[in-house]
């Protein structure tokens, strides 16, 4: 198939992905495709964070509009999304003129951002939102990136970069052909070119022999400051993804590797392992002296050597050291684009690293997404209705979809066993299970972070475990809860921080269910009931106004990944309807003496007892017990109870807290308020 016939497939494939989405989600198809876009940039490593915030204004003589934003505290970078949308199911051109207009549209609106535009728009508007968050960041913003977004072929190469205030903006073309290149590669194709003459002049280097037609080696000896000037202008777009996604900036290699920058900086080559770099296209001269090397470089990437990248980095921005006497070797390896990515993902695995147990963490991470995908194809939702489908990798659920379609009873069999509302992806993983272990502030660093603390705690993991039907179901009852809230507050008036909302709405109603929520159900069902949904609706404005509050002032969407954020969103009072939705009123394990409903069941009171409870720390109930019983207010009986409140406290309740303990456990808490004994952020 020629190249135009397979890009036309691309953009039907995309077509096609857009109208599921849509169906899912009711928003518009300009808004979806941005998404798309945003989910791939951030998988790539190119973004992250991103919240699609679609807004449009007058501003000045022309007009302000925008589609996206993403801010990096550490990074000290802003990127901005500005969405071009054809909807065309043909390869379609944009003219140069009108992505030049796009770029001054989103450039006209950063400026209006820094001048007080959320002031003149809605207050609570997620517009407002955005465009106060970036008025804040202007006193640390270092770095704007405008990612012009297409589903047309760009006729213009580049955008030249525009001025606003004291930034620079930068442009970054994502057409429709560069994605398809880029998803069909399996990695993006980096649009980074380097001219070393701008930088010190050429490197001399050692070519090797071509042993393959595969790929070209060089080998060099880069200076300190080239590295540093790299990384502060390109940032984590030089790393690639599989090999960012395992580095730790807190290991003791990094410690080593500060410490020798400090104090043997002129060490440095000796003791380091060095980079492995990637690029389509190395450019040579030859030095007065003759000896070869390069002038330039396109498409580069460094795909192993992170730490070493961003060490470097920080000795020089952070500490201050002088790097000047810093060298570090590199292997440059030019690679033939039909074997690009084998190579780049053999070189990340087989390269020597900085962090010894990295082929390790490649062969678990198979492991275990290979096994979800096959518990997606094979286990059936209650009654052969259909099953979910787990994308291991992306585009797999067009292609089957694609394939599937050859007929008219394979299209229809596919629809109605694998509707495109039951595909999830890797970091909806992640993001259900945070959700389920009651980590919002993990999901609100956004789905690539948030995955990367997910990949790492599965590989802590003893053993070779991997998830089986049981986990699996479980799964899939959190999903279909995470995905019942995300519609509730979309059909909510909450007009911004929806992602947010979300997230902590999910995670407070696992918390105050306690042990009580009845995922079985749900998976029985594939459903909630509408007693269930009722509740969610109630709740996601008190958690909205709970983590809006909270902040007091500070960056609402910064806060909300603090873990004080959901300290306070725990501390609500949120009410359980009587009776109970059916999801929470499920068989207890009954104890003797414990006081159940006649059918087993629990009841709102005990949830809500349960709840206050748990808002205790084991160190409060340790002092519930010890000053209670001082004061004369508590009976030994019950400062013995409140003592056994405190283990459980003290192990994240994790064993489960009966409905008579809780019974008498809240009675003491609030006996112990009213005696003065808990307060200063203990009160219940």
């Amino acid at each position: 198939m020629s190249d135009e016939h397979e890009l036309g497939a691309f953009i039907r494939g995309t077509g096609g992905e857009i109208d599921d989405r849509c169906g899912e989600t009711g928003d518009f198809r300009e808004n979806v495709f941005t998404a798309w876009v945003a989910e791939y940039l951030e998988e790539a490593g190119i973004t992250a964070g991103v919240s699609c915030v679609f807004h449009e204004s007058r501003a000045g003589q022309g007009l302000a509009r925008i589609n996206g934003y993403a801010l990096d505290e550490e990074e000290r970078r802003l990127d901005l999304l500005a969405t071009l949308f054809q909807d065309a199911t043909t390869p379609v051109t944009v003219p140069t003129a009108d992505m030049a207009r796009a770029a001054g549209q989103a450039a006209r609106f950063f400026g209006a951002a820094l001048k007080g535009l959320d002031e003149r728009l809605e207050p609570g508007s997620e517009a407002a939102a955005m465009a106060r968050q970036i008025r804040d960041a202007g006193g640390w913003l270092k770095d704007v990136q405008v990612r012009l977004l297409t589903d047309g072929r760009s006729a213009a190469r580049g955008v030249k970069p525009l001025r606003v205030g004291d930034w620079t903006l930068h442009f970054d073309i994502w057409d429709i052909e560069r994605l398809f290149r880029a998803m069909q590669a399996g990695r993006p194709q980096s649009e980074i070119a380097i001219d070393l003459e701008e930088h010190g002049g050429a490197i001399p280097c050692l070519p090797l022999p071509q042993a393959a037609d595969a790929y070209a080696a060089y080998l060099a000896v880069l200076p300190g400051e080239l590295l540093y000037r790299l990384y502060e202008r390109y940032g984590a777009r030089l790393l690639e993804l599989n090999v960012r996604s395992f580095l730790s900036a807190r290991g003791k290699v990094n410690k080593g590797i500060r410490e020798t920058l400090r104090k043997e900086p002129e060490r440095f080559l000796a003791y380091n392992n060095g980079l492995v770099m990637t690029a389509d296209a190395v450019e040579l001269t030859t030095l007065p002296d003759g000896r070869p090397a390069i002038r330039g470089m396109r498409g580069l990437q460094i795909v192993n050597g992170g730490q070493t990248t961003a060490s470097v980095h920080r000795a020089r921005k952070v500490d201050r050291s002088d790097i000047g006497r810093v060298l570090v070797a590199a292997k440059i390896a030019v690679i033939d684009p039909a074997h690009q990515e084998a190579m780049v993902k053999d070189i990340s695995r087989h390269a020597n690293t900085q962090n010894v147990v990295q082929v390790a963490d490649f062969s678990a991470n198979e492991a275990f997404h290979v096994a979800l995908e096959r518990l997606s194809r094979g286990v059936w939702c209650p009654g052969e209705r259909g099953r979910w489908f787990y994308e291991r990798a992306r585009g797999q659920y067009q292609v089957e979809k694609a394939q599937a379609e050859a007929t008219t009873t394979g299209r229809r069999k596919f629809k109605e066993q694998t509707p495109p509302a039951r595909r999830f992806v890797k970091t909806d993983v992640a993001r259900y299970r945070h959700a389920w272990e009651q980590k919002p502030y993990l999901i609100a660093r956004g789905s690539q972070k948030n995955f990367d603390v997910f990949m790492q705690d599965l590989k802590a993991r003893k053993g070779d475990w991997v998830p089986d039907e049981a986990w699996y179901r479980d799964l899939i009852a959190v999903a279909i809860l995470y995905r019942a809230v995300e519609t509730v507050v979309r059909k909510s008036p909450i007009a911004a921080y929806r992602a947010n909302v979300v997230a902590y709405t999910v995670c407070a109603v696992v918390d105050r269910s306690g042990s009580g929520l009845g995922l079985e159900r749900v998976w029985r069902e594939q459903a909630l009931s509408p007693e269930l949904t009722g509740m969610l609706r109630d709740w996601a404005p008190r958690v909205h106004r709970a983590i809006v509050e909270s902040a007091q002032g500070r960056n609402v969407t910064e806060w909300a990944k603090k873990e004080g954020c959901w300290e306070r969103v725990r501390s609500l009072d949120l009410p359980f309807p009587a009776p109970l939705p059916p999801e929470l009123a499920v068989r207890s394990a009954s104890a003797p003496g414990q006081t159940t409903r006649r059918d087993g069941s629990l009841a709102a009171d005990d949830l809500d007892n349960m709840a206050c409870c748990k808002r205790l720390s084991g160190e409060a109930w340790l002092k519930v017990s010890a000053e209670g019983q001082r004061r004369g207010v508590l009976q030994p009986w019950e400062a013995q109870l409140a003592v056994t409140l405190s283990g459980l406290a003290a192990h994240g309740w994790q064993k489960g807290l009966s409905p008579r303990q809780a019974l008498h456990g809240a009675r003491i808490a609030r006996l112990a308020e009213q005696a003065g004994i808990i307060g200063d952020g203990l009160t219940i």
